[in-house]
């Protein structure tokens, strides 16, 4: 059963089945990559689709990936598609303990996601990058870190 639109497959259903597959694989090796990030002392993960809490203080990361809509690049079912979209990581911390500590946690996941990266058949396309940091429900901050990705699979 198609996804998008209920039937047994056709060309949509095949576009869906491309996409579910690689965006799983794509899941499974930035969230692998992250588990390997090294941080003295070790930093608590919030992982997608965990129930769980930050910690009352310190910092943490949380983890997410935006897939975006592949495009075929020719009408046949079986021609390449190209995959892009993002992974994200954002640095939590609580207000009034400071910005340097998590902006260095920051820069150290940058590192650790080095353009050209291979990620579950998709590479990391540019260099990864952090943006503003926000506050969420008035007493969480997060800096977050942009991983870019790109694939003709």
């Amino acid at each position: 059963m198609c996804a998008i639109h209920g039937g047994a497959g056709g060309f949509y259903g095949l576009l869906t089945k491309a996409f579910k597959y690689m965006a799983t694989d794509i899941l499974t090796a930035f969230l692998t990559r992250l588990e390997s990030f090294n941080w003295t002392p070790a930093l608590p993960v919030m992982w997608p689709g965990v129930k769980g809490d930050p910690p009352n203080t310190g910092q943490w990361l949380e983890a997410s990936l935006f897939p975006g809509e592949p495009t075929n690049l020719a009408w046949n079912a079986d021609s390449a598609s190209e995959f892009i979209g993002f992974a994200q990581v954002m640095v939590g911390y609580r207000p009034g303990t400071g910005e340097v500590l998590p902006s260095q946690i920051a820069d150290a996941i940058i590192a650790h996601f080095p353009k050209s990266l291979e990620l579950g058949g998709v590479r990391i396309s540019k260099a990864p990058y952090r943006s503003p940091s926000f506050v969420e429900d008035g007493n969480k901050l997060f800096i977050p870190v942009t991983i870019p990705y790109r694939g003709i699979v």
